[in-house]
């Protein structure tokens, strides 16, 4: 049976960046930037490239396609070290892209993605859990992953929830049943607020607190916050003078804080990795051109 130390779920999408943008165009208006990469993102990618940098053993559980784009991505894959055993081959075109535009220090996003056949991919993902062995899987918190979620509980996997922002889901009664299923969450400010219905994040934390065993509140620049024995703890950012593109902070703080975790690090100091690693990804194009190796841990990290 394989052993990895984190199996990750999901979609993975082939990125096009656009950065330094002097402002964001209007309709029928077409404005230059001074950047752009073409590279692999969403959360699944970065999460996975991020922990694998750092020597963590990761399986990539995502849907892929007979097309040019998934050939990218499976080439990128290999080119970070990640094998592509495990993808779930829809035997088809599945275009996932996604167009990132940076302007003012935020972001907007227009994505395309086929169909994905969500009752086969399931299927694979409960017979992937039978033929391998983990320590975590990190998985999105929809309804249609929720017999994936309960089936890697019963084998006694830790449970690590993300979740996207969806107007609708984000404020439903049915994901906060779904998040008691799951050991670990890192939703970001606005997310944590939406979820909880509160006010302050002190509020929202203790009520997610609640509903999952760790939640970690994201709180951008300014770093992370979770409950201790003692009460709340804030864990300070890792200060950046100049970001460049801050597409995928949140996943390198995940792989950051779990590699962390899987070291046996305390919490937090495993919050702090996770601060570095979300920092330093944002002094590059792309969620993983700046994400860190151990190496560069070792020596920058203290």
């Amino acid at each position: 049976m394989a052993k990895y130390d984190v199996l990750v779920c999901g979609p993975i999408f082939t990125d096009m960046i656009f950065t330094a943008i002097p402002r964001m165009p209007t309709l029928g208006e077409e404005v230059f930037s001074q950047g752009f990469d073409c590279t692999c993102g969403g959360s699944t990618y970065i999460t996975s490239v991020a922990m694998a940098r750092m020597g963590m053993e990761i399986g990539v559980l995502a849907p892929l396609g007979e097309d040019f784009l998934s050939s990218f991505v499976k080439e990128q894959l290999h080119n970070e070290g990640l094998s592509t055993e495990h993808v779930y081959n829809m035997g088809r075109s599945f275009r996932q892209v996604t167009a990132a535009i940076n302007c003012a220090g935020d972001r907007a996003f227009v994505t395309y993605q086929d169909s994905l056949a969500h009752d086969g991919y399931i299927a694979y993902l409960m017979e992937a859990l039978d033929r391998l062995e983990t320590k975590m899987l990190v998985i999105n918190a929809r309804r249609e992953f929720e017999s994936v979620i309960r089936k890697a509980r019963s084998k006694g996997m830790c449970i690590v929830l993300d979740v996207g922002w969806d107007d609708e889901w984000i404020y439903s009664t049915e994901l906060k049943e779904l998040l008691r299923l799951g050991d670990w969450f890192t939703p970001n400010l606005a997310e944590a607020l939406a979820i909880s219905g509160k006010d302050r994040p002190e509020e929202a934390l203790q009520m997610l607190c609640e509903l999952i065993h760790t939640p970690i509140v994201k709180l951008g620049q300014d770093g992370a916050m979770f409950r201790a024995e003692d009460g709340i703890q804030y864990v300070p950012g890792t200060p950046v003078k100049d970001p460049v593109d801050t597409t995928g902070a949140g996943d390198n703080f995940l792989g950051g804080l779990l590699t962390g975790i899987l070291k046996g690090w305390e919490m937090t100091d495993a919050v702090r990795l996770g601060n570095y690693c979300g920092a330093r990804s944002v002094q590059g194009i792309g969620g993983n051109a700046a994400s860190p190796t151990w190496e560069q841990v070792s020596s920058e990290f203290k």
